[in-house]
């Protein structure tokens, strides 16, 4: 075997799913983040249980709807993937200019930034929203439109970051796009309807 095959080999956890090192490197930063953040969350319900059980209802509501509301508010900035490419893929936007500035200029510099923190904002949107899903259930499980669109929208997000992980070989045949735009549809109907 060759040294240079030896120093361009790929290991750590998401090797084999994103090639780009620093991107694996980013990645692996926000899905530690993502870890810390579910596990402070289970430490911070567990030691404040009793104050939380004892809140008026409302108000214990309230805080959970809060980690919500952070979590709705990440993954639609995540969502914007979508459209900011499409945009920069229609052909009729080339000639458009603003002074001397194209429009397609600013379009592929927000796109770039787009995709870069697409799957970081994403991974820390999930890990909001974890807590939000935890402490729901703490209260109680009640078999309403609430509680089944939310457990929904969490059982449409599993496989979508799998999907995304995928989606970095090209591997997932288009099912992080469609389960994307299903876990869109139904987070928008749970977090406005509800």
């Amino acid at each position: 075997m060759k040294q240079g095959s030896l120093s361009q080999r790929k290991t750590g956890f998401l090797a084999n799913f994103i090639a780009n090192p620093k991107e694996r490197r980013r990645t692996n930063l926000f899905l530690m983040m993502m870890v810390v953040i579910i596990l402070a969350e289970v430490l911070f319900v567990y030691l404040d249980r009793e104050q939380l059980m004892a809140q008026d209802f409302r108000q214990y509501k309230g805080t959970f709807k809060q980690f919500g509301s952070i979590a709705q508010i990440g993954f639609y900035a995540a969502v914007s993937i979508y459209p900011v490419f499409l945009l920069v893929k229609n052909k009729q936007l080339k000639g458009i200019k603003w002074g001397k500035i194209e429009l397609k200029t600013i379009l592929q510099f927000v796109g770039k930034l787009v995709r870069t923190w697409h799957v970081p904002i994403a991974l820390l949107s999930t890990g909001v929203i974890f807590l939000h899903v935890y402490m729901a259930i703490l209260r109680g499980f009640k078999l309403d439109f609430t509680y089944i669109s939310g457990i929904m929208t969490v059982l449409i997000l599993l496989p979508l970051i799998y999907m995304g992980l995928k989606r970095f070989k090209r591997n997932d045949r288009n099912w992080h796009f469609k389960l994307g735009i299903t876990f869109l549809i139904i987070f928008f109907i749970h977090a406005n309807f509800s």
